[in-house]
């Protein structure tokens, strides 16, 4: 089942940036199944990379990625060391809360770094999930830090779309790159989940 949140992404993309899919390289960073979001976008670009770190959904994903996709089992911040070309379009499905060996990631807090290191520059497009209100969060006391400490507040439990929109261009300008455009689009999975999507110069 294709997420509706993906499609509106796309035609945003399309309709009101003028981005021509079909000519970019895109990476999947945390591929999973490919059901929900990859599968969509995957036959509209040129090329379609997908990592994905657990092999029980190695088959599902290939069947749901057209013949010509690239697909790797493996642990995406290895296998972006291990790479010498970049991308146009990186989609980052990131977890919510703290995942992967003793929960040594959050979010997209370390992800965001990896993968500006494989963005094409000037103009790759980045497309990360932001939680704005965390579900089941009261009782995480690891990820509240994490959040913390990133959004550099003392309490992120609820974040506006503005304090979202400012926080990450002052986080990609330090990083020496320039926001050319950035949107949100909610997710239906639950409330306070959105996809947001930059382009960088």
């Amino acid at each position: 089942m294709t997420e509706i949140a993906i499609k509106n992404i796309c035609n945003i993309l399309s309709n009101e940036y003028n981005i021509h899919l079909s000519d970019k390289v895109a990476l999947d960073f945390f591929a999973r199944e490919g059901s929900w979001q990859t599968q969509y976008y995957a036959s509209k670009v040129k090329k379609i990379y997908a990592w994905e770190v657990d092999s029980k959904y190695e088959q599902n994903l290939r069947y749901n990625l057209p013949d010509t996709a690239d697909v790797t089992i493996g642990d995406s911040f290895v296998l972006a060391k291990q790479q010498d070309i970049s991308f146009d379009l990186i989609v980052l499905d990131n977890p919510q809360g703290c995942f992967g060996e003793d929960d040594r990631y959050c979010e997209h807090f370390e992800a965001l770094d990896v993968c500006l290191n494989l963005l094409k520059c000037p103009y790759g497009i980045l497309i990360f999930n932001i939680k704005t209100t965390p579900f089941n969060y009261t009782d995480k006391i690891e990820w509240q830090k994490r959040r913390n400490a990133f959004y550099s507040v003392t309490d992120a439990s609820h974040l506006t779309k503005e304090f979202i929109f400012n926080f990450y261009e002052t986080f990609f300008k330090t990083h020496g790159y320039i926001t050319k455009f950035a949107f949100l689009e909610k997710r239906p999975q639950e409330s306070g989940l959105y996809a947001l999507t930059v382009q960088l110069t």
